[in-house]
């Protein structure tokens, strides 16, 4: 039977736990403006090369493979669809994880002031950089939409909740890369070897489904390739998927427990660390 004392005690303890929580809020809206400011700071030009970048890597693969392939699309009727939920798809995943999972090293020195915690940036600057390429993403798929005269998105309802899928795919691997890359200092240079098989793998030139079996058997567990399948299978109507979202929702989850467990235990040594914070490249 409850004590009157234990339960008087419940909404002390609730009003704690709630003054906690909008502190911890409070702390990630200020980091994230911050992460803004040093995102583009003063430089005009740093909004405009956001878009102008990912826009000349499309175009180069598009005209690699309408000139020198071949003019037939690997699905669908136009390369320049295929190759937008594709290339633009993994590369703004692959970034918002590598630039969010330095965000401990490159602000180790905001925890002397002890109210910010490590994952609290990395939370912070994925946010910043999944804004950024979310407005990439919405510039490129209504300026292709206006040039093709066709909707590029058929299932507008999947493809936010494909996008909030994604959002917390990079969230997972982000702290996961974080507090690892902290504790270990040649995580960075592994994560970049990486990147090569999984972008090979993850279906941004060719279609799955396609495959052969046992090159979809290996290929299938690249988390990246659900990615892609997740917003691609929302551009097509007759789009064979081989995605997941199960599979994808379990993986950011397994790898966000392990990256909190991470953090947990090695807390200490992850403030104190004091390796280089220079940035990824975006290669």
């Amino acid at each position: 039977m409850t004590s009157r004392a234990e339960f008087e005690a419940r909404p002390a303890e609730m009003d704690v736990v709630w003054r906690g929580a909008r502190m911890n809020t409070r702390v990630i809206v200020a980091l994230i403006f911050r992460e803004a400011a040093m995102r583009f700071g003063g430089n005009p030009f740093s909004y405009v090369w956001t878009f102008v970048e990912p826009g000349i890597l499309v175009a180069l693969l598009l005209f690699v493979r309408t000139y020198v392939q071949t003019a037939t699309p690997a699905f669908g009727e136009s390369s320049m669809v295929f190759l937008l939920t594709g290339v633009v798809v993994f590369r703004a995943t692959r970034n918002i994880i590598n630039k969010a999972g330095r965000a401990i090293i490159n602000n180790r020195a905001l925890f002397d002031f002890g109210v910010i915690k490590p994952l609290d940036t990395v939370i912070a600057r994925t946010i910043v950089e999944f804004t950024i390429w979310l407005l990439v993403l919405t510039f490129f798929f209504a300026a292709v939409s206006r040039i093709l005269g066709q909707e590029i998105i058929t299932d507008f309802q999947g493809f936010v909740l494909a996008l909030l899928l994604i959002l917390y795919f990079c969230l997972s691997v982000a702290m996961l890369n974080a507090t690892i890359g902290a504790l270990v200092p040649f995580w960075s240079d592994v994560w970049k070897i990486l990147n090569i098989p999984l972008m090979m793998t993850s279906g941004v030139l060719f279609v799955p489904a396609q495959m052969p079996p046992e090159m979809l058997s290996i290929i299938i567990w690249n988390p990246f390739l659900h990615c892609v399948e997740e917003l691609r299978s929302n551009s097509y109507l007759d789009y064979i998927s081989v995605g997941d979202p199960y599979y994808l929702l379990s993986f950011s989850t397994v790898t966000l427990l392990l990256a909190l467990s991470v953090e947990r235990l090695f807390r200490k040594e992850i403030i104190n660390s004091r390796e280089d914070g220079g940035e990824d490249d975006d290669l």
